[in-house]
């Protein structure tokens, strides 16, 4: 089944809320869509988002530039169902850009599970569960005030599981908004803190040791991403479990974390590790630890990547419970893409055909450029 075309649409959508840490806030969504059509006419949508301003090397321009001129020619006219191949060529093609090879793969799944009519989480090798306990996002916009209305909204709505962003240069302010939370929760809630790399050791060791009476489930990436020495050290002294996702951007990335002892789970975003395939290799390099994965990006995106890193939660076994693949609900009102329902807190990938998410393509074309 060959490929035949591969189109972008690219996207500048309103999100509900500005949402932020020590990474920088993100005020809209700035999304490349891709279409993946084959010779039958079976069609697969993916989605990479460009995520804060400045996080990354790829911008929404460079994305459109990169599927266009490089992934493209190299991808039409391969079998789809030579999947290894095809996606074999996608990373061989350019070194690095992984938000762009995600959206890709994401899409190439989606035909392939469309043309087989099976879910995405079965061609994963999946599912192993089929309901995701969504956690919650407070972003630093949320001051010790706000923190606690927004949180208790969340509560009232289902949502257990919380996730706090930390990492200003006022500590204190740091522990106080965690506190605020705690009190706000309850003790039966499951709180996690996330420092997007803003901490020295010094200092995340102040904070963390504070925070620990608080039950903090872990902490996400509290140093750089390369300093994997401190990260190690942190781990044995800090009395929180170390979760790092910025210091991971391959399976051999992985491999050194887990070889430094020095976190006790690992963050997978697809758009970060670039994809279903290299997402299983390190869930299989973490797992052969015995350790878990957490799942998920909270940056507004649209319910394509949403349901894709759904899917691939459901396909993991050793996926932590509580998926971080909010980012839909970020996203301001749209009429493009089908939605994900959201029941006390919970949800489930669509489990029809690919990852279930349907897409208006006039309405799409009205509101995006298409290369």
């Amino acid at each position: 089944m060959k490929i035949t075309a591969i189109e972008t649409y690219s996207l500048v959508l309103p999100v509900r809320e500005v949402y932020g840490g020590a990474a920088g806030f993100l005020e809209d969504c700035r999304s490349l869509i891709v279409r993946v059509e084959t010779e039958s006419g079976v069609e697969g949508w993916g989605e990479a988002t460009q995520g804060r301003p400045g996080n990354t090397y790829e911008t929404l321009e460079t994305m459109e530039i990169m599927a266009q001129k490089y992934f493209a020619p190299e991808l039409i006219g391969m079998d789809l169902e030579e999947t290894g191949s095809v996606v074999g060529t996608l990373h061989r093609v350019r070194y690095g850009h992984p938000i762009t090879k995600a959206a890709i793969e994401i899409a190439l799944f989606d035909a392939l599970g469309k043309l087989h009519q099976l879910p995405l989480c079965r061609l994963l090798g999946g599912p192993y569960r089929r309901d995701i306990e969504l956690v919650g996002g407070l972003g630093m916009d949320l001051g010790p005030k706000a923190i606690v209305v927004r949180a208790r909204e969340l509560k009232q709505e289902g949502v257990r599981s919380f996730k706090i962003k930390i990492g200003q240069t006022d500590q204190q302010q740091d522990i106080e908004r965690v506190r605020a939370v705690r009190e706000a929760v309850g003790p039966d809630a499951s709180i996690r803190v996330d420092g997007n790399a803003a901490y020295s050791l010094v200092d995340a060791r102040y904070v963390l040791n504070e925070l620990s009476r608080y039950r903090i489930t872990d902490a996400e990436q509290p140093l750089s991403r390369g300093d994997l020495r401190s990260l190690a050290e942190l781990r044995r002294t800090g009395g929180i479990a170390i979760a790092v996702q910025e210091s991971v951007g391959s399976p051999e990335d992985a491999l050194a974390v887990l070889e430094e002892q020095a976190a006790d789970l690992l963050k997978i975003k697809l758009t970060h590790i670039g994809g279903f395939e290299r997402a299983r290799e390190v869930a299989a390099v973490v797992g052969a630890k015995g350790l878990p994965v957490v799942i998920g990006q909270g940056s507004a995106c649209t319910p394509l990547l949403s349901a894709a890193e759904m899917h691939l939660h459901c396909a993991l076994k050793n996926a932590q419970p509580g998926g971080e693949m909010t980012g839909f609900q970020r996203l301001g009102e749209q009429d493009i893409f089908s939605s994900i329902p959201v029941r006390a807190g919970r949800a489930s990938p669509p489990m029809t055909a690919g990852h279930g998410i349907t897409v208006d393509k006039e309405k799409l074309r009205r509101v995006a450029k298409r290369s």
